[in-house]
């Protein structure tokens, strides 16, 4: 999966020169909540902020003007970071569940 990512993602930027210009990362990762102390509310926003950081993330690696190493790295990142709500995810739902 890490290598159709950095594939679409090198193949979007290089096919969009112009537009690379004006790519900008987004404004920062979303708080992700104490899932031991989370209200269904809380998660549930969470889970919509970080949907949005991604495909935001997603976009501007797509257009980035970054070497391969810059890349793979933001990459790692943010796969560690959807799991790290994926863990918050799993223990809110057990302790709700």
């Amino acid at each position: 999966m890490k290598n159709s990512i950095l594939l679409a993602t090198l193949c979007t930027a290089l096919a969009a020169p112009g537009f690379a210009l004006a790519c900008s990362p987004p404004d920062g990762k979303p708080a992700i909540p104490d899932p031991n102390s989370a209200e269904t509310a809380q998660m549930v926003k969470a889970n919509n902020d970080v949907k949005a950081y991604v495909k935001a993330m997603e976009e501007y690696l797509g257009c980035a003007r970054m070497s391969g190493g810059e890349k793979r790295r933001e990459i790692t990142a943010l796969e560690e970071f959807a799991a790290e709500f994926n863990e918050a995810i799993r223990v809110f739902k057990a302790r709700n569940g």
